[in-house]
């Protein structure tokens, strides 16, 4: 069921804009918690990751989950035209993957 909901979320990103990439992460985050919260997996974490290098900005979205006693990661990846994104979002950021949730819950005002 999740590995659905990543698929198809990433299939929704690559047809997007930067405005509809800040509005599915605002429906995505919540609806993949209500969806770990429903199969019983309450013992979860996610994290997000950008990089960007050349004219493209990497958004990683990582997702650690317990399943039958151990632990899983999830990853979901978006590459995005540098010129499709705002400045707050490429402050700071090289090629090298930085943690960015912080900066993306407080600019979207919501809980990764």
């Amino acid at each position: 069921m999740i590995p659905v909901l990543i698929g198809l979320g990433v299939a929704y990103l690559v047809y997007s804009n930067w405005q509809e990439i800040e509005g599915w992460l605002k429906d995505f985050l919540p609806k993949v918690q209500d969806v770990l919260k429903e199969a019983g997996i309450y013992d979860y974490a996610a994290k997000l990751f950008s990089s960007i290098e050349g004219n493209v900005m990497r958004l990683v979205h990582r997702l650690y989950y317990k399943e039958n006693g151990k632990w899983v990661e999830k990853t979901t990846v978006r590459e995005i035209d540098e010129s499709e994104v705002p400045a707050w979002a490429k402050e700071g950021l090289s090629a090298k993957e930085s943690d960015v949730t912080a900066r993306y819950e407080k600019e979207l005002e919501l809980s990764v």
